[in-house]
């Protein structure tokens, strides 16, 4: 009876010793297990990231091949481990890297507002998308020197990277020379000598001063001694005037030779006559010889370079002004190019003959309906599309429209019947869905029949309006030009100039997207195929994503004469 009891005795203390075995070894087994594991964003999943020390036979229960590490979410998971355990487990994939990028070194005139911050950083990565560029303090610069102007980029989770990026500003307060300006005569029937023959200007800073002249006084429908005024203007704004008379006689020649001015319906693709004197193929010649002139400055590395640089300097070189009656194509460009003045039909005529020169294929576009005045623009293939173009010199505007898709250049100036030219870059085929399109409202001020650029005395700042490119340069080329001194907020910020250099992190791939993370779900209870749930919010507020800002385009051309604004 003793050994009985003495069997079961031992039988329930092996029992006991077991199930406290089992006990510590669930115990042990929980302890060991991490219940939730959180992962940056772009990482890869392991079983190990579960586990304080990981068992030999852990492993996922769940199929995790779907999971996308890069997008920021949070899944349900069973694991098994130690011959004996299911368990589930949370998997948390969070977003804390900043984006990284390099800075684009500037140079600018004091007289110059800074770029836009966009433009201050390039080949920016980051998982979950760029949601805002801005600077850290909006520059201002009111001395020359060299800057360290920090520029923060944030990702839509708020990680934020500081990138300094190096400013050379350039303070410039000396007046272009200006040299050759002449007195001028000729005869009311004769061809318009070239006003910029022998007319030069050097700058110490700027190779390529712009050189207008301002002869709105003049009547060329009568003779008479006329005041003419030259401006050469640098990029920093500073200018130079010089006055010469121009003197317009009668025509000694008969009635017979002269040849009397044409008021319309000239083929404007072979230049017709128009105009005071000479035939239309001669005033044709000699544009174009003016304008070679001007293209064999102007060649970029491609057609998009070339034609950026034809559009810059017919924007910055040609001076607004009304041009009564309706000259030929072949008279437009010659006036633009011999006068360096005209309006829109000036600006499109001298922006055909040089992409002409260039062998870039380009077109007339006509605005329309008409409102009170008519418009023309340019439509310029590049890179296999049809673009937008627009040099004309509008007081609302100060640069070009450059390769613009309809949406990008909608604007009252800029309507038009979009069946009577090819599909443009965007897919459009018909601009407006009928064929008298409704102007959108915009608070645009109408180009004035004005010059845009009046000079009011010998003192007087003249602010040109050539493009200012994302990276515009001190010296040589035609695309850089100053715009008004900013403001930040009412606040003026002057940079502290830097004696350290430049933070540039590693190049990477650019990325385009900014989506936010993905829309949440409930987690489930069992399942094999993990959903993402809500991600853990960041501790700041989502920066709204930032659109891709839109790049400007070109336009068309037609065989009608008739010019407006």
């Amino acid at each position: 009876m003793f050994k009985t009891i003495g069997k079961i005795g031992a039988f329930v203390y092996c029992a006991a010793i077991v199930a406290v075995s089992v006990i510590f070894t669930i115990r042990d087994a929980n302890r060991n297990l991490k219940h939730e594991a959180v992962i940056e964003a772009g990482n890869q999943i392991r079983i190990q990231d579960f586990f304080e020390s990981c068992p030999s036979d852990a492993r996922f229960v769940t199929d995790i091949s779907n999971i996308d590490t890069t997008e920021p979410a949070v899944y349900q998971l069973k694991v098994f481990y130690d011959e004996a355990f299911e368990k589930d487990v949370v998997l948390r994939i969070e977003d804390h890297t900043a984006p990284k990028g390099i800075a684009l070194p500037k140079s600018l005139y004091t007289t110059w507002k800074a770029p836009e911050a966009a433009d201050c950083v390039g080949y920016l990565y980051d998982l979950s998308g760029i949601a805002k560029i801005e600077y850290e303090e909006e520059p201002v610069f009111k001395e020359g020197g060299d800057y360290n102007v920090p520029v923060l980029v944030t990702d839509v989770y708020g990680n934020t990277a500081r990138i300094g990026v190096p400013f050379t500003v350039i303070d410039d307060r000396t007046a272009p020379v200006l040299t050759g300006v002449k007195d001028i005569e000729f005869s009311m029937n004769d061809e318009e000598p070239d006003f910029f023959d022998g007319v030069e200007a050097t700058d110490d800073y700027d190779e390529d001063p712009v050189i207008l002249i301002d002869d709105t006084k003049v009547d060329y429908e009568n003779p008479g001694t006329y005041i003419v005024k030259y401006m050469a203007i640098d990029k920093a704004g500073n200018s130079t005037y010089r006055q010469a008379e121009l003197k317009l006689t009668k025509s000694t020649k008969p009635a017979s030779q002269t040849t009397a001015t044409v008021s319309g319906g000239e083929d404007l693709s072979s230049g017709g006559s128009g105009g005071s004197g000479g035939s239309g193929a001669g005033t044709k010649e000699k544009a174009q010889q003016l304008a070679r002139k001007v293209l064999s400055g102007l060649w970029g590395k491609d057609d998009v370079a070339t034609a950026r640089n034809i559009f810059n300097w017919v924007h910055s070189h040609i001076y607004y002004a009304h041009v009564p009656g309706r000259p030929s194509y072949a008279k437009a460009c010659y006036r633009g190019f011999s006068r360096r003045s005209g309006d829109c039909y000036v600006y499109y005529a001298c922006s055909k003959m040089l992409l002409d020169l260039a062998g870039i294929p380009n077109m007339m576009v006509r605005r329309y309906p008409v409102y009170g005045s008519n418009h023309y623009w340019n439509l310029v293939k590049l890179n296999g599309q049809w673009y937008h173009c627009d040099a004309t010199v509008f007081k609302h505007r100060r640069t070009i429209y450059f390769m613009c898709t309809d949406k990008q250049i909608n604007d009252k100036y800029h309507q038009f019947n979009g069946k009577l030219y090819p599909a443009r870059a965007g897919g459009s085929t018909d601009f407006k869905p009928t064929d008298t399109p409704t102007p959108i409202p915009t608070e645009t001020i109408a180009p004035t029949t004005e010059p845009d650029i009046t000079p009011t005395g010998e003192s007087s700042a003249i602010t040109p309006s050539p493009e200012i490119t994302n990276n515009p340069t001190i010296t040589g080329g035609p695309t850089a030009g100053p715009t008004a001194e900013p403001t930040s907020g009412g606040t003026t910020v002057s940079p502290t100039p830097a004696n350290t250099t430049t933070d540039t992190p590693s190049p990477t791939p650019v990325q385009t997207s900014a989506e936010p993370s993905p829309s949440p779900t409930p987690l489930p209870t069992n399942t094999n195929t993990p959903v993402p749930t809500k991600p853990t919010e960041p501790t700041e507020s989502k920066p709204e994503p930032t659109k891709p800002k839109p790049d400007p385009t070109k336009p068309a051309e037609n065989t009608e004469t008739n010019n407006g604004d």
